[in-house]
Formats: C-alpha cells, sequence, structure tokens
C-alpha cells in the first residue's frame, strides 16, 4: 500500500483541523454552559422575587381575609406573563386564580433548581405566616420562554462557531500558500538548472530567512556544480557572509522570542490589573446591592463582578510568584488593621448562607510584617473559606489574639505569639489532601475553577514573614487555619488569658 505524502500545505490544513475537531466542541460545550446558567439563573431569582412579593401581600389582613383580594392578588400572577398557575391553600380550603390555564396543575412540591422536572412549569410554594392561618400559596411558571431563549442561543454559538472554523481555514490555506510560495520558485529554478541551464539563478523572493538560507545554499551549489573557480571563490565569500548574517538572525530572533514572551506576560498582567481594581470590585456591589432587585442592570453588574473578583485572584497570584516576597521592607505592624479590612469586604460579597464574624482580642501587640502581604493571605484564605461552603453555607469566622506557644510561661515574652485564625464550616479534607495543600497548581476544583495556587502563596507569605502556617481540618467538620506570628521582642503585650472581642 503506498505511503501517503502530505505537503506543508496539506499539513497545515490538517493541523488546523486537528485543533478545531478538539477544541471547538469544549469551547461550545462552555459556552452553552454558561448561557444556560445565566437564563435559568435569571428565571429563578425573577419568579422566586415575584412569589414572595405575592407570599407578602397575601399575609395583610385585608388580602386574606378578603377572598375577592386574594383572588386578585393570584390573577395578577398570571397578568405578569410569566405565571400560568396560581394557588391559597387555608385550612383546607383552596382559592384559585380564575386565570390559570386549564392543562396545570400543582405538581405536588415545589422545584428547586430549573431542571429538576423535564415539564414545562416551575413550582414555587411559599407558607403564609399569619397566626389563625395555616396556609400556603402555590405558584407555577412557564419555563418555555426560558428553554426557547436557550434553544436560540445554542444555535447562534453553533452558527458563529461554525463561521469562525471556515474563516480559519480559509486563512490558513492563503498563509500556508503564502509560505510554499518562495519553496515552489525556488523548486522551479532547480529543475531548470538540472535541465542545464547553469546559468540560471537559485533566488527566492521572501522575506523568511529558512528560504533564503536555503536559496543561498543551493546556489552555492551551482557555482561548484558549473565549475568556476571565480564564482567558487565568490560563493565562498558569500557563504562567509551569510553564515554570518544567519548567526546574527538567529541571536536576533532569540531575543525577540524572549522580548515577545515578556509582552505577553506584560500586557496579560497589564489586563488583568485593569479588570481587577479593588474599587471596581466594591464599587460594583454596592450598586449591585443598590439596583432594585427586578432591575435588568442587576445581571450586567453581577458580570463586573464575577469578572472581576477573578481577575484580581488570578493578578495577586501571580505578582506573588513572580517576585521575592522576602525583598521588601517589614516593619511593626498592627494585624486587625489590615485584616479588619479583608473582612470588611467579605462581609459585603459573601453569598447567601454565608455569615463572616470577627472575633479580635481587645489588644493586639505589633508584629514584624508588611500590610499588603497580610492583605493578600487574608484574601487568600477567606476566598478558600468561601469556596469550602460555596453549596452548603455556613459560618466563616476570623480570629485574632495572643496566645502562649506550648510550655511557656506566662511572664516570658518570647513565649507569646499572635495567632491569626480563619476557620469555616465547610466539606473539610481528608488526610491525603492536607498533605498537598501548599504545593503550587494543586487544587481539587475542577478544570478551569481554580490555579492551586492561593495556599502555597499564604505558605510563601507566611515564611517570608517567619510566621508558621497550621491547618486543622475533617472531612465534614470545616476547616481552620491558624497563622502564628512571632512578636519583637521588647514589644508590650497583653496577658495570654484575654478573651477575644467580638468585632
Amino acid at each position: 500500500m503506498a505511503r501517503l505524502s502530505f505537503g506543508l500545505e496539506q499539513r497545515a490544513l490538517l493541523a488546523v483541523g486537528v485543533i478545531h475537531l478538539l477544541a471547538l466542541p469544549i469551547v461550545t460545550a462552555v459556552l452553552l454552559l454558561v448561557a444556560q446558567e445565566a437564563l435559568t439563573s435569571s428565571f429563578v431569582q425573577r419568579v422566586r422575587t415575584l412569589a414572595r412579593g405575592v407570599a407578602d401581600g397575601i399575609e395583610l389582613p385585608s388580602v386574606l381575609e378578603n377572598a375577592q383580594q386574594t383572588g386578585n392578588l393570584l390573577d395578577s400572577v398570571i397578568l405578569t406573563g410569566e405565571g400560568v398557575y396560581a394557588e391559597l391553600l387555608d385550612k383546607g380550603r383552596r382559592t384559585v386564580s380564575a386565570l390559570n390555564r386549564p392543562t396545570i396543575a400543582y405538581a405536588g412540591h415545589q422545584d428547586l433548581e430549573f431542571f429538576e422536572r423535564s415539564d414545562a412549569t416551575y413550582f414555587i410554594v411559599l407558607p403564609i405566616d399569619k397566626p389563625g392561618h395555616a396556609a400556603e400559596v402555590r405558584l407555577g411558571f412557564d419555563k418555555r420562554p426560558t428553554l426557547d431563549a436557550i434553544a436560540r442561543i445554542r444555535w447562534n454559538i453553533v452558527k458563529v462557531l461554525v463561521a469562525y472554523a471556515a474563516l480559519s481555514l480559509g486563512l490558513t490555506v492563503a498563509f500556508a500558500r503564502h509560505l510554499t510560495r518562495p519553496l515552489a520558485m525556488l523548486r522551479r529554478s532547480a529543475r531548470q538548472v538540472a535541465g542545464g541551464d547553469y546559468e540560471r539563478r537559485l533566488s527566492a523572493d521572501t522575506s523568511i530567512p529558512e528560504v533564503l538560507e536555503l536559496a543561498a545554499d543551493l546556489e552555492t551549489m551551482r557555482g561548484e556544480l558549473v565549475g568556476v573557480n571565480a564564482k567558487l571563490r565568490t560563493e565562498m565569500t558569500e557563504r562567509q557572509r551569510a553564515e554570518s548574517q544567519r548567526t546574527a538572525l538567529e541571536i536576533e530572533l532569540r531575543r525577540r522570542q524572549r522580548l515577545e514572551t515578556i509582552g505577553r506576560l506584560t500586557g496579560g498582567v497589564a489586563h488583568e490589573i485593569n479588570n481587577s481594581l479593588v474599587p471596581i470590585l466594591v464599587f460594583a456591589q454596592i450598586v449591585f446591592d443598590a439596583l432594585p432587585v427586578d432591575s435588568p442592570s442587576r445581571e450586567h453588574v453581577s458580570g463586573i463582578l464575577r469578572s472581576a473578583r477573578r481577575s484580581k485572584e488570578v493578578i495577586k497570584k501571580m505578582l506573588t510568584f513572580s517576585r521575592q516576597l522576602d525583598t521588601g521592607e517589614l516593619e511593626l505592624l498592627d494585624l486587625s488593621e489590615p485584616v479588619s479590612e479583608v473582612v470588611r469586604l467579605f462581609g459585603e460579597l459573601a453569598p447567601p448562607g454565608v455569615s463572616v464574624v470577627k472575633r479580635f482580642a481587645t489588644h493586639c501587640a505589633p508584629v514584624m510584617a508588611d500590610a499588603t502581604l497580610i492583605n493578600l493571605l487574608m484574601m487568600n484564605l477567606c476566598t478558600n473559606a468561601l469556596q469550602a461552603m460555596h453549596a452548603t453555607g455556613g459560618t466563616l469566622t476570623v480570629t485574632l489574639a495572643q496566645r502562649s506557644a506550648p510550655g511557656g510561661g506566662s511572664g516570658n515574652a518570647t513565649s507569646i505569639y499572635m495567632e491569626l485564625g480563619v476557620q469555616d464550616t465547610g466539606h473539610g479534607m481528608d488526610t491525603a489532601t492536607l498533605e498537598r495543600i501548599f504545593e503550587p497548581f494543586f487544587t481539587t476544583r475542577d478544570p478551569g475553577e481554580g490555579t492551586g495556587l492561593g495556599l502555597a502563596v499564604v505558605h510563601g507569605i507566611a515564611a517570608s514573614l517567619g510566621a508558621t502556617v497550621l491547618v486543622d481540618s475533617r472531612p465534614g467538620a470545616g476547616t481552620q487555619f491558624k497563622v502564628v506570628f512571632p512578636i519583637v521582642a521588647g514589644q508590650p503585650v497583653a496577658h495570654p488569658a484575654d478573651a477575644p472581642a467580638v468585632g
């Protein structure tokens, strides 16, 4: 069987085709997942807000005791355009909206997720908390417009990616032909020389150094074939000059490659910095909290927050690993100030279901540290804690107190240290995971959701400040990180037994 032979142009097309076959399905799946998550989350948030408003209205005495007003309020759910079913059950008595779709019936339980059931109705059940009433309101909302929007977005994404693939292949064909044209010209000239036209010069009209060098070498061989000594000497000199030029070009090429790498890294860092400024994150959160619940701008501000948080995390971790942590100047620092700043920020950014608690001792002795590094250390620890409680919720507790070292006496200053603690009530970690948490790029999160640098950054910062990181965690019992800072000799310290004050 004859072996297939592919030219440079065919190989370029094959490589691009293989890359697209591998990458485009992944890109398509990610885009579809993001679009679907955005639309379904918006739908659930919108209808739950509407349901809560209806339940609050029914709880009013003038509404709950008046069947007409109750029916009007239930009818308003249908009139919004998204509601298809509204019912109030009070002491076994059912009040049903006259506008309910006849084909819709209560499913028996409410939906917690958009795709929890395969039907087209999303049911919400809310209890009515009113003395003398054992009531609940049952509302159903139409999921079909959202499902149709997801289908449209899916089709648009596929069309865009197909167009992109076609454009990429077209550009690859044009670029491959541009690269191979000088080689084809050189091949034709070589065949003319082989046919007897010894005066035919072997050259290529191109700026590609490799092709130019090949043409020069072939021209040298042509001079040797004709046996012209003068031409041979000239070509020898030319060859030496070309060799020197090639060496200079190689050096210049390596230098350009280094500069290009640095440029790409610098451009990426600059881009991340531009999108990760803390004021953007804080002010966007303030705007998000200030917007009405039904404002269409909330989703846009929410997108700003997600991008800013991710950019802020990436740039801080990159900067931490790209510089020498122990080259900065340390100073006596009251840890309560930078730690309180981070706690206040995470108190605003914590998702629903997660509470942030601060417990600081009344008196905190200063330690040798850098406020920026302490801020970054706290950001990584608190981010890690919030991620552990993302699914279940819980409590993030930050403590700062003076402690006694094991075996140390209360009168010995060297036995007193500052302890910074960050504790969560999340899923915890097993022994195998604990052994690797400080390894750079080690992460238990899904691909694309974490860099694996957070705890490695914490460990590096602590080491540069002469501090020690202690970890206590068990599966299902949460995790506690303790960062122990030595107190500078001669600094006034509070009694270690002082109870920490709740902040």
